[in-house]
C-alpha cells in the first residue's frame, strides 16, 4: 500500500500516486503561494530511511520541508486530536501576533477512524467526539484572529471511512466555513475536485490534473457581506474519556483490524465492529443492498 508518498515504506519524491502537476503545496511553491502543512505526508519521530534520527515529525516531500510544523503529529490514533488542535492554535496565535499566515494550511484531524472496539481504547464515540471538539476549537480559535474576515476552511473526510451515509453510500461530509460562507444545505452534486478547484480558484493556483481542471468551483455559495462574529465551540456530550471494555465480542475482533496505518483495516469487519460497538446486538448490522440493471429498469 503505497500512501504519502511513500514507496515499499521509503519515502520519494516522485510517488506513483503524485498528480502531473504535483499537489497543492507544489502549485502554491510554483505560484508565490505562502503554504503550510499540518500532519500530512510526515514521517513519525525515530529513524528515518537514511539511519538519522529525527525528533518531530518530518515531511517527506521535498517542497514540505520548511513548511511544515514538525510539532503536529501525522496518522496516530494513540494522539488525541486535542494535541494536534493545541499545536495548530498556538501557531496561529503567533502568526497573529505577527501579523501575516500562510495563504494556504492542509491540516490533518485522523481520529475519525477510531480504533473499532480495540479494548482499552476510547471508543468510536469518544474518537468522534475529540475529532469534532478539535475542528470546533480550531475554527474559534481562527475566528478570533485578523485573519477570519478573509478566510475560508473546507473540510472533508479523507474517505468515508468505511461507513456508508444514512442516504446514499456515494455521501460523504464536506463543509465549507468562513464569514463569506452563506450557510444552509447546497443542493447540487459536489465532490471532492469541486472543493480543490474552489480552493484552486480563490488562491490563483491552476490545476494538479485534468480531474480539478474539470472541477466545478463552489461560486454561488458566498454572500456578499460577511458575519464577522467569532465561533464559539460545542463541549461534546459524549466524553473523550470513553473507553471501550477490556473483554467482549468486539474487542477479540478489533484484534483483527490493522489500525496502525490509515485505510489498511478490513473493511467489512470493521463495519461490523463500529456496528455492534455503536448499536449494541439488538439492532441488526443492514449489510449491502443490491439491485442489478434489469431490476432497476423494471
Amino acid at each position: 500500500y503505497d500512501y504519502e508518498g511513500m514507496n515499499r515504506e521509503l519515502p520519494v519524491d516522485d510517488d506513483v500516486s503524485e498528480p502531473g502537476s504535483g499537489y497543492l503545496w507544489n502549485l502554491a511553491q510554483k505560484g508565490g503561494v505562502s503554504y503550510r502543512d499540518y500532519g500530512e505526508f510526515v514521517i513519525d519521530p525515530g529513524f528515518l530511511p537514511d539511519g538519522s534520527h529525527s525528533a518531530g515529525y518530518t515531511p517527506d516531500k521535498a517542497a514540505l520541508k520548511g513548511h511544515t510544523n514538525e510539532a503536529y503529529a501525522g496518522f496516530g490514533l494513540n494522539v488525541p486530536d486535542q494535541k494536534r488542535a493545541n499545536v495548530w492554535i498556538a501557531e496561529m496565535q503567533q502568526f497573529d501576533r505577527d501579523g501575516t499566515m500562510p495563504a494556504l494550511e492542509i491540516v490533518r484531524l485522523p481520529n475519525d477512524h477510531t480504533s473499532g472496539a480495540s479494548a482499552g481504547k476510547p471508543t468510536p464515540r469518544a474518537f468522534m467526539a475529540d475529532n469534532d471538539l478539535a475542528l470546533g476549537r480550531i475554527i474559534e480559535a481562527l475566528s478570533r484572529t485578523r485573519f477570519w474576515k478573509s478566510t475560508a476552511v473546507f473540510v472533508v473526510e479523507d474517505d468515508a471511512q468505511n461507513g456508508p451515509d444514512h442516504v446514499d453510500s456515494h455521501r460523504s461530509v464536506a463543509l465549507v466555513i468562513s464569514p463569506w460562507a452563506a450557510g444552509g444545505v447546497v443542493h447540487r452534486f459536489v465532490n471532492t475536485t469541486d472543493l480543490i478547484a474552489t480552493m484552486e480558484e480563490l488562491l490563483k493556483l491552476g490545476n494538479m490534473s485534468q480531474f480539478d481542471h474539470y472541477g466545478r468551483p463552489l461560486r454561488d455559495i458566498w454572500k456578499s457581506s460577511p458575519d464577522l462574529r467569532p465561533y464559539v465551540a460545542l463541549t461534546p456530550a459524549v466524553s473523550l474519556n470513553e473507553k471501550n471494555p477490556r473483554i467482549g465480542l468486539g474487542a477479540e475482533e478489533s484484534k483483527g483490524l490493522a489500525l496502525n496505518k490509515e485505510d489498511e483495516a478490513n473493511e467489512d469487519l470493521f463495519n461490523r465492529v463500529l456496528w455492534r460497538a455503536i448499536k449494541g446486538d439488538s439492532r441488526k448490522y443492514p449489510g449491502p443492498t443490491r439491485m442489478s440493471a434489469l431490476e432497476l429498469r423494471r
